[in-house]
């Protein structure tokens, strides 16, 4: 334990992985491993604890893309060999991530539960988590855990509730497995969410580049049963009884729809195939969320239900931003305007060529200023965008070439 402690300590940000590639039999067994954590801290500070670690039973993303090529998120984890080797990497957002930037995290301290997966590993790992600094954009580590997958505490994982295909292309682990998960569906109303899970995988391929990419997805389903319908509303003072407790009035937003405890969330996709997480919220309620590498969540009958649904996916899967200006929001000076920010959609043109610059031939293709909650100083790609309105009718063009990466990412 002193050993790996003094590595850390020692090498801390200048922990060199060699750029080798990682032969997934040689490292990991098939199955996968949660890690749950507890993040800490206020708008100033912040750190990360280890509560447990839980085998489960599949891992079913890529068996051969273990490294994330993206550098996206506001944190990331990378889990390293004891030679130093990088296995495995994959960058993410939180709803911790962005309660830091609000007003309330300047008064006070709070703690936001956050699972992390990654394949099992069948030697002792380091796994490393590190935050993005939004006063320079680059990354500082946070902590770093040593797991050793032989420890007596592990849990092992019984599937609680079983999933169901409803779109099937082809091997989990080289296509991408989309799971809607029920939420505040009573038993009697299962099957509306059986039908409600197909209309919104239907909704998803109507637009590119989905439409196109239909072949590299497969759809799954989990019914989860809730006591209650729909979600709790803590700004009525109605607490409904479900399943992932799932509330509006996040961050004292009314439309903001979230899990404010994503344990329970982990713990029903326990036995779930899935790279990515929609959570499907039985109500007429306008609102959603959508965060990168954590979950999407909608509710499913409001008229626009459809245009949330794909805004939110684009947030949750590819994580573009958002590139309105004139909502109201609860975050404060969310991105500097010095310092380029990570999301392939927006550019405050300090390396614009690192977005979309070899695109500005393409029709309707420019830089809009107006995006990221500022009217001035921060850029989007078009004029109009699924990011940008629920009016438009396709994600622009840049959207679209950020959207297909991430797809490539898990299939090829």
């Amino acid at each position: 334990m002193k050993k790996w402690l003094l590595v850390t300590l020692c090498l801390g940000q200048l922990l060199i992985s060699r750029a080798q590639p990682v032969d997934y039999d040689s490292y990991f067994t098939p199955e996968r491993l949660r890690v749950d954590l507890v993040f800490t801290g206020n708008a100033r500070q912040q750190d990360v604890f280890l509560h447990s670690l839980h085998k489960e039973q599949l891992w079913t993303g890529s068996k051969t893309r273990l490294a994330v090529p993206f550098s996206y998120g506001e944190y990331q984890y990378k889990v390293y060999a004891s030679n130093n080797l990088l296995l495995f990497s994959k960058g993410f957002n939180s709803l911790f991530s962005e309660w830091i930037t609000t007003q309330e995290a300047l008064e006070t301290d709070k703690a936001f539960s956050t699972s992390l997966w990654m394949p099992f590993p069948k030697e002792p790992v380091l796994f490393e988590i590190s935050r993005r600094v939004a006063q320079t954009g680059k990354w500082v580590p946070l902590k770093t855990f040593r797991i050793d997958p032989k420890d007596q505490l592990i849990r092992e994982e019984k599937p609680v509730y079983t999933a169901e295909a409803l779109l099937q292309n082809g091997p989990v682990e080289n296509h991408v497995d989309l799971l809607f998960v029920a939420e505040g569906y009573r038993a009697g109303e299962l099957d509306k969410f059986r039908k409600d899970a197909a209309r919104f995988a239907q909704y998803l391929f109507e637009y590119e580049p989905f439409k196109s990419r239909k072949t590299d997805f497969n759809i799954w389903i989990l019914p989860l049963v809730s006591e209650d319908s729909g979600p709790s509303l803590p700004q009525h003072d109605f607490w409904a009884h479900t399943a992932l407790y799932s509330a509006f009035h996040t961050f004292y937003l009314e439309r903001y729809l979230t899990l404010p405890d994503f344990s329970l969330l982990a713990k029903a996709v326990s036995g779930a195939p899935f790279d990515a997480l929609f959570v499907l919220v039985n109500s007429t309620r306008y609102g959603g969320g959508g965060i990168y590498n954590y979950y999407g969540i909608g509710t499913s009958d409001h008229p626009l239900s459809k245009e949330v649904f794909v805004h939110e996916f684009g947030h949750s899967f590819a994580g573009l931003a958002d590139e309105y200006y004139e909502s109201e929001v609860a975050y404060l000076d969310m991105y500097p305007t010095d310092v380029e920010p990570w999301e392939a959609n927006i550019t405050t043109r300090v390396d614009f060529a690192s977005k979309w610059e070899d695109m500005m031939d393409i029709p309707g293709v420019g830089l809009f200023e107006g995006a990221a909650y500022m009217a001035k100083g921060m850029y989007r790609p078009a004029e109009d965008c699924r990011m940008h309105t629920n009016r438009a009718p396709a994600f622009c063009p840049v959207c679209q070439r950020a959207i297909e990466r991430i797809i490539d990412y898990f299939t090829k």
